[in-house]
């Protein structure tokens, strides 16, 4: 979450409250790490909810855009600071509508993460604009909170995350020390009002190493049964995309050293739509000229998702989010990209990219299995392709392929991000196993293209001369 609002009661339309049927959400398969040889990774999305623009028609807009695009759990946030602007007075107007409506009527898993101290407990109150990020006067305060929070919405949500990238002062201003006071505090309320819920370590914005901080020297780990990361290389960060699963491997041998076989979400990852010129951020510089764009966007949505899928370490994705924001909107940070993350715009006209989201979902709405350390790929020298290959539990292959748009140590060219791409690169792929059935390859939008290269004998499958384009994306699915 990026962004931060102040409190402003409305009314919503009146849901009766229903006793949620749990069972029928998904949050078995999020929570649980995985351990047999296929798995599958739900993919959801986030939103933010500011009370004072928030309207029942964006909820239900909202709502009928994920039931419509097939997404099933949604991250959202609970705001201290608004439920309890004073101090003693909870005001639960607002959620209590919103929660019905989402699990009641729409059947969301809802994954919320508790954040933003208020100002009357804040040991920063002297800051108008970030009061919310500084360790609280009362912690104790901050437990009755979470308590009367979880107790309030046990019977509909079942995971709660604790704060949100606290690995970064935009977030969290106090020390080390105090934060994880705050997480046992927290972790506590949450096992007394609800021992059946599932705690989340809150999202890291970028380090692994907090993650080992928390666990080796503060002992949290065992308060926690998920730890959550975010990721958005290529927007806030200067990494390649193709870097995520390094960044994925060092949270998961973190848990492995020090922590206790917790599941592990990416529950905030994104690509925004901006760019002004060449540049996209002060830490990311566009090279080429369709970087950035809503057409690109859908592409390394595709790419993002798969890479993370070859890990085989994590149990949930959430993108970062619904829709692009209105003018009207206060953000948290970057002013620019954090309003243009959105797979939709403002008026929840669909992206490109949330019909890729709806691709990937329904391309891998199985169990899958990586690869890699099966299939040869005979490419050229210096290549700068990327190859992702999956077998299903049935049987069938899909192998993922692009040539890498962030390429470090690229010096030549000009430097104003509107370079053509105009690499080409021919790979063969070797798949040790004979596949029979149909051939199909797409694009990140799930259309069709015309695919005949491949040859199939001795016991093996070869993708002979695949053709990579640069700012192009390449999915074969070969039926068993």
């Amino acid at each position: 979450m990026l962004r931060k609002f102040s409190h402003i009661i409305i009314i919503l339309l009146f849901t009766p409250s229903v006793q949620a049927q749990t069972e029928k959400l998904i949050y078995d398969q999020l929570t649980i790490p995985i351990t047999s040889e296929h798995y599958h990774i739900p993919v959801g999305l986030c939103e933010d909810y500011p009370e004072e623009t928030t309207t029942m028609e964006i909820i239900k807009n909202d709502f009928e855009f994920l039931k419509k695009h097939d997404v099933t759990f949604l991250r959202i946030s609970f705001g201290w600071d608004a439920i309890e602007s004073k101090q003693g007075t909870y005001d639960w107007l607002f959620w209590d509508d919103y929660v019905n409506k989402a699990v009641d009527e729409y059947g969301l898993t809802l994954v919320p993460y508790i954040c933003y101290i208020p100002m009357w407990n804040s040991t920063g109150a002297n800051d108008t604009v970030f009061y919310w990020n500084y360790p609280p006067k009362d912690f104790k305060a901050y437990g009755d909170f979470v308590k009367a929070l979880v107790t309030r919405y046990k019977d509909k949500i079942k995971t709660w995350e604790l704060w949100n990238e606290p690995d970064i002062w935009i977030y969290w201003q106090g020390s080390k020390k105090d934060f994880a006071k705050f997480l046992k505090i927290g972790a506590e309320a949450v096992r007394e009002a609800d021992p059946e819920a599932k705690i989340v370590f809150p999202g890291i914005a970028y380090d692994p190493y907090f993650v080992m901080e928390m666990f080796r020297d503060f002992k949290l780990s065992e308060y926690f049964d998920i730890v959550n990361m975010h990721n958005y290389y290529e927007t806030w960060h200067r990494h390649p995309i193709e870097d995520i699963v390094q960044y994925v491997n060092e949270v998961q041998d973190v848990i492995w050293r020090y922590g206790n076989n917790q599941a592990v979400w990416m529950a905030e990852v994104g690509y925004s739509t901006f760019r002004k010129g060449a540049r996209v951020s002060d830490s990311y510089s566009a090279f080429y000229e369709y970087e950035h764009t809503p057409e690109y966007q859908a592409k390394h949505l595709f790419k993002t998702l798969t890479l993370v899928a070859s890990t085989g370490n994590v149990d949930a994705v959430a993108w970062y989010e619904i829709k692009d924001l209105p003018p009207s909107e206060n953000v948290i940070g970057d002013n620019d990209n954090n309003r243009y993350l959105g797979v939709a715009y403002p008026d929840h006209k669909p992206k490109p990219a949330a019909k890729s989201l709806q691709f990937f979902n329904s391309l891998f709405s199985g169990k899958y299995k990586s690869i890699n350390d099966k299939v040869e790929v005979d490419r050229p020298v210096k290549s700068e392709t990327e190859v992702q290959s999956f077998q299903t539990e049935s049987g069938d292959v899909i192998v993922v392929s692009w040539l890498k748009t962030r390429v470090p140590g690229r010096t030549s060219g000009q430097k104003d991000g509107l370079a053509k791409d105009n690499r080409k690169e021919t790979v063969t792929i070797n798949i040790p196993f004979e596949l029979k059935g149909k051939i199909t390859e797409y694009d990140e939008l799930g259309n069709q293209k015309n695919f005949t290269s491949v040859e199939k004998s001795d016991g093996k499958t070869v993708i002979k001369d695949l053709t990579l384009s640069g700012g192009g994306l390449s999915i074969i699915k070969i039926m068993k």
